[in-house]
Parts: C-alpha cells; structure tokens; sequence
C-alpha cells in the first residue's frame, strides 16, 4: 500500500521549510502544504538540465555578426535613461 504524503498545515511548514525540505530528500516523498483549505504538493525532481544541450558557438558566433551595428545611431543617453525608468517601473 502506497504511502500518505505528510501534510502540513503552511504555518508549520513556514516555521522551518529547510527541515520539510531536507526530509522530501531522505524521504523520497512528497509534501502537502494546507494553505486555508487550497492544498499544495511539493515534490522533489531530480531532473538535470543540460544548459548547453543544442548550444551550436558557429550559430551564436553568427548570431552575434548578424547584430553588429543593431543600436547605431540610437541617442544613448535615452536609451539608458528609459532602460532605468523602467527598472523603476517594475521594482528592479
């Protein structure tokens, strides 16, 4: 028989995740977080993602031949000041 994922209400979960989360890894199992009555699955992956998986450097090197010259001609002064109102904008 398959057994119960351990369910915790979000307070308890929220008082020490670093422990909910070290036995998801030596348990091998999931979690289930109650946060008012909306239940929550947290689950440990292990899938590796290759960055460089498909990276071509003759397509990049291309690509980057193919942008050369792209901002000539453009006020750079408004353009870091736009770059910088919308940092500010969106809190970054």
């Amino acid at each position: 028989m398959a057994k119960e994922p351990k369910r915790l209400d979000f307070e308890e979960f929220a008082l020490n995740p670093r422990k909910v989360f070290d036995d998801m890894a030596s348990q091998r199992g999931p979690v289930l977080i109650d946060v008012k009555g909306r239940v929550y699955r947290l689950e440990l992956q292990s899938v590796r993602h290759d960055i460089w998986q498909g990276y071509d450097p003759i397509k990049v090197r291309q690509r980057l031949r193919d942008c050369a010259g792209i901002l000539a001609g453009i006020d750079r002064d408004a353009l870091l000041r736009d770059i910088h109102s919308a940092r500010i904008k969106h809190g970054r």
